[in-house]
């Protein structure tokens, strides 16, 4: 980077703009300096700080943006720059942003926050679309899909781009920035005006092409292969679909399902090379091109059907992905889809065997058929893979099928791994913590055989020692909930604080992942908030955790227990710093709303006297007006008598 690019910096930005939305944290020329740093880890952190100081979380286009945009636009046409494609993925989230956003802050009407970007932001991105024209003809093909991602969002100029992009496809080389090329098409297409048609002809025409075909045989033909190598062509019918779908909203069209299959089927020489032994990249490519078909019951029933029918492993995982995801949302495609799915019970492939049950399992007593076929992956000698004969465990249970109980009074009495959790599902925020394995409802609908066997079902507040051994499930959480059920029910916080207090005492290391993440802090404070002689310990412990959080990047936690002790404590010095002593690594939004009033003058302290006129404090504690009211204490919930 040259001294004159380094000067302007200084003078052509306002780094008054150009800070940190969630902290006071002012940036200055050095940031743009260090994206031109060699070092690759300077760029990107560089990088990083520029992302929320132009958009924050994404959301919207903040003053920093009109300010740097120029100098981003530069840095992602220069070679030398080392963070190219992450500068142009956040030139497209601004301008996704921009195309949502209002010109102006929105005024106090109901309907929640909306979107803004300042009034001199359709200006800058208009000269900066100019500025990226020449980035399609680059010769890094990561940068030309980026910048084909960027123009898609300068739905201003539509129709001149559409023209721009269709015409690019015809000479680009690489398949991947040729899928790009169209789906960008696809969203510029419905903001054109005079070339909406001829985009949607255009897409059709992707839509039916399968490129250079298939690959001639050398050995038969070398006229022939060279012939093929010297073509340019590319199969991008499913990123036509999606284009198409996307220029055509409600327009169902048999034709997507019909091309979706054919190409999932007979996939282009690229695509087949790049998937070739590596069966995830087909299941999520096929499981992404399914969802795309959304409403066309009738087109994802035929695709689940075909790929069910092929030979290989990763053509039967992705039918089953897609047959349980119909399933789940259909009630009517359950007998279309059941028996197909069936038929992998017994399949040589492990996963697919496993899925395959796990699949019979949601469907419960509609799998009754198959509970013989299902029964004989009980034992280990039967079925070596044990998620295979716990999901048949399972799909009895669910049938109602008394040979399930056997083996689950097994594993609770002997403690061995079953992959079944030892306490039943509770309530949570996040769906995904749920674990619908759990022995309680197992054992449920088989409650008298269950009784007279020598170890019970668990209950909420009673789990056999012996199953708390099993390594599949959840320790902490489980701990965790024991914790709450038994404070609720005793309403005393001694019989479980100290409990919680051990179970985090590592909490604020900072490489440490608390067990359970932060429910037993959060279950803390919500304790401490009834039982003073540790509110101090706890709120301590929280505060030194955020921190932890915070240096190990882990601040969606840091916000989650700032939270916490700021409803614990109310002092809003514990929870931001103080004005002029600003503590950038606390990432709370709310610092400012806590440190300063709404003019930007500090709030008064809890028990602190007001500045005078000569801004001095005086000395001693405040007057009683100047005191804040103690916070009313929080009701205990206690069990009826």
């Amino acid at each position: 980077m040259d001294a004159e690019l380094s000067a302007r910096f200084a003078a052509e930005v306002d780094w008054s703009k150009v800070v940190d939305p969630y902290t006071p944290w002012q940036h200055g020329p050095d940031l743009l300096e260090r994206v031109w740093s060699p070092d690759a880890r300077t760029a990107d952190d560089a990088h990083a700080d520029l992302h929320v100081a132009c958009c924050g979380d994404g959301s919207s286009v903040l003053p920093a943006a009109v300010e740097v945009l120029p100098f981003l636009v530069r840095a992602a046409g220069d070679p030398d720059v080392r963070v190219r494609p992450q500068i142009l993925d956040t030139l497209a989230v601004l301008g996704r942003a921009g195309n949502a956003a209002r010109p102006t802050a929105p005024g106090p009407k109901p309907g929640g926050w909306r979107p803004t970007a300042p009034a001199a932001w359709p200006a800058a991105w208009d000269r900066a679309t100019d500025a990226l024209l020449p980035g399609l003809a680059d010769g890094d093909d990561a940068v030309r899909a980026g910048v084909a991602a960027v123009l898609a969002q300068a739905t201003g100029r539509a129709d001149d781009l559409v023209d721009r992009l269709r015409s690019r496809f015809e000479d680009e080389p690489e398949q991947p920035v040729a899928e790009q090329l169209v789906l960008s098409v696809g969203e510029l297409a419905p903001h054109a005006v005079n070339r909406r048609a001829a985009a949607v002809a255009w897409l059709r025409q992707r839509m039916d092409d399968v490129g250079k075909g298939e690959e001639p045989d050398i050995d038969q033909n070398v006229d022939a292969w060279i012939a093929w190598t010297e073509q340019r062509g590319h199969d991008v019918r499913l990123s036509a679909v999606t284009a198409l779908r996307h220029v055509l909203p409600g327009r169902p069209d048999p034709a997507y399902a019909r091309t979706t299959v054919d190409a999932l089927i007979r996939p282009s020489p690229y695509d087949a090379a790049r998937i070739e032994g590596h069966r995830f990249l087909y299941v999520t490519r096929a499981v992404d091109a399914d969802a795309r078909l959304d409403e066309d019951l009738p087109g994802r029933l035929a695709l689940a059907r075909e790929l069910l029918r092929q030979d290989s492993a990763a053509h039967h995982e992705s039918g089953l992905r897609i047959a349980a995801a119909l399933m789940s949302r259909w009630r009517s495609a359950v007998p279309e889809l059941l028996p197909d799915v069936a038929e992998f019970v017994d399949d040589p492939d492990e996963v697919n065997r496993s899925f395959a049950l796990r699949v019979l399992a949601m469907c419960g007593t509609a799998a009754r058929p198959w509970a013989d076929r299902a029964a004989a992956h009980l034992s280990e000698d039967d079925e070596p893979y044990e998620p295979a004969r716990r999901h048949a465990v399972w799909m009895l249970s669910r049938a109602g099928d008394e040979r399930c109980v056997e083996p689950l009074i097994d594993g609770l009495s002997s403690g061995r791994a079953t992959g079944f959790s030892v306490s039943p599902p509770y309530l949570s925020t996040c769906d995904w913590e749920k674990s619908d394995l759990n022995y309680t409802e197992a054992l449920r609908p088989f409650a008298v055989r269950a009784e007279a066997l020598p170890v019970p079902p668990p209950t909420r507040g009673d789990v056999p020692a012996a199953a708390v051994r099993d390594r599949r499930s959840s320790t902490s959480q489980d701990a965790t909930e024991r914790a709450r059920v038994r404070w609720r029910e005793a309403s005393d916080p001694n019989e479980v604080v100290y409990c919680l207090l051990e179970l985090t005492a590592k909490s604020a290391r900072k490489a440490y992942a608390t067990p359970g993440g932060v429910k037993p802090l959060l279950l803390l404070a919500e304790i401490a908030a009834t039982h003073p002689p540790v509110a101090d310990e706890v709120a301590g412990r929280l505060e030194a955790t955020a921190r932890a959080r915070v240096e190990g990047d882990c601040r969606f936690e840091a916000m989650t227990l700032l939270r916490a002790l700021w409803e614990l404590t109310r002092d809003g010095h514990r929870v931001a710093p103080r004005p002029g002593r600003p503590r950038p690594d606390l990432p709370t939004r709310r610092r400012a709303a806590h440190d300063r009033g709404s003019r930007g003058t500090p709030r008064r302290g809890r028990g602190r006297r007001p500045a005078g006129r000569d801004g001095r404090r005086p000395a001693g504690p405040a007057p009683a007006r100047y005191r804040r009211a103690p916070c009313p204490p929080r009701p205990v919930a206690r069990r009826p008598q």
